[in-house]
């Protein structure tokens, strides 16, 4: 039989593209529900037909951070929370979701969620009982990272080092009535920073690099450069000294984390360092939002998904807004004994219209 893994990561897919009143919801980044029904289904049928098919999502499938129109109780993600707000989502994107149902309900297909730092719900029991009730059929979840046949699939936050979560301590339950995922502070800068200026710049967080916009804005748009820059470290002072449920960061450690962080990784060394420390021929991470296929001497390869959003390039090579939507593609090769890796774009069927806004 032939066996066929998919890989996507980076939907962020939050609660639809329009508000119950009708207007725009300009915290969505998700617009191709239709592109990824019609890949579901190209991989459910015709040559794939007969084929065990596993879709495996490489994390921030959901965009949990910046809901925050149902989530007011902010950063407390609690799993009452986090069911809640992957009920919006079901709301949002009902016809994604019905597809991923039908996707599955064959006995050769299945479905792999990994966490990423978007969708920290995931973590909880309910938020994947509910998933299962939601889509049925074979799912499985993986908090950290998904290893088989010397191929490591893993989202990649965890290499970032504002992003990073403490895999020692996931839970805060000190003074609280119900335990609490422990964000770190670039999720928490997210919901309280960065969400109001997406509303007003919905494009704020899909350009890279981010640090040729900041550059930009500081020349073209200084009123709006200066305002974010006193509020981001206004909420860097609020994290370390005012107490709060969540906790405070230790200022060393925060200052050395955004020392450390690179505004466009590709996550490239990291990859290489883990095929040579532990042996393994195919890596494959998310969370860059940049789509990469490498190969090297020793035969391994490096695969980043990239991302179903749009993206904003400022990079010369690959100026203006970007749509790709690009995937990796494992198929086992039976006489060399491993899995094969491509990283493929789904360009979907043709349209003479595609509804942009109505």
């Amino acid at each position: 039989m032939r066996r066929v893994k998919l890989v996507v990561s980076d939907f962020h897919i939050g609660t639809g593209r329009y508000r119950p009143d009708g207007t725009r919801n300009p915290i969505e980044d998700f617009y191709f529900g239709e592109k990824f029904i019609e890949f579901l289904e190209y991989h459910r049928t015709g040559e794939f037909h007969d084929a065990e098919v596993e879709l495996i999502v490489n994390g921030d499938f959901f965009n949990l951070l910046q809901l925050s129109e149902v989530a007011p109780e902010g950063d407390l993600f609690t799993e009452r929370v986090c069911v809640e707000l992957i009920q919006h989502v079901f709301e949002g994107h009902e016809r994604v979701f019905d597809a991923l149902a039908h996707f599955n309900k064959d006995a050769r297909r299945s479905i792999t969620f990994i966490m990423g730092n978007h969708d920290p719900g995931l973590v909880f029991d309910g938020v994947q009982r509910l998933l299962r009730e939601r889509i049925g059929g074979r799912i499985d979840f993986y908090v950290d990272h998904y290893d088989f046949d010397e191929v490591h699939i893993e989202h990649g936050n965890q290499f970032d080092a504002l992003n990073a979560f403490d895999t020692k301590k996931l839970f805060l339950t000190r003074g609280l009535p119900e335990p609490v995922v422990n964000l770190p502070w670039g999720s928490q800068y997210l919901i309280h920073v960065m969400t109001r200026e997406k509303l007003r710049r919905p494009w704020i967080d899909k350009v890279t690099p981010h640090h040729r916009l900041l550059r930009w804005a500081l020349f073209n748009d200084t009123r709006w450069f200066l305002g974010v820059a006193w509020r981001s470290f206004l909420f860097l002072l609020r994290s370390v000294f005012v107490p709060r449920k969540v906790g405070r960061f230790k200022l060393g450690t925060l200052l050395k984390a955004i020392w450390r962080y690179h505004p466009s990784p590709t996550l490239e060394r990291e990859a290489r360092a883990q095929m040579e420390a532990k042996g393994y021929r195919t890596v494959i991470y998310g969370h860059t939002h940049i789509a990469m296929y490498r190969e090297y001497d020793n035969g391994g390869v490096y695969v980043n998904c990239g991302s179903w959003n749009h993206v904003t390039s400022l990079d010369l090579g690959n100026l203006g807004r970007l749509v790709r939507l690009t995937y990796a593609f494992l198929e086992w090769n039976s006489d060399e004994g491993r899995w094969t890796p491509h990283l493929r774009e789904w360009k979907g069927y043709h349209r003479v219209v595609e509804e942009l806004y109505r």
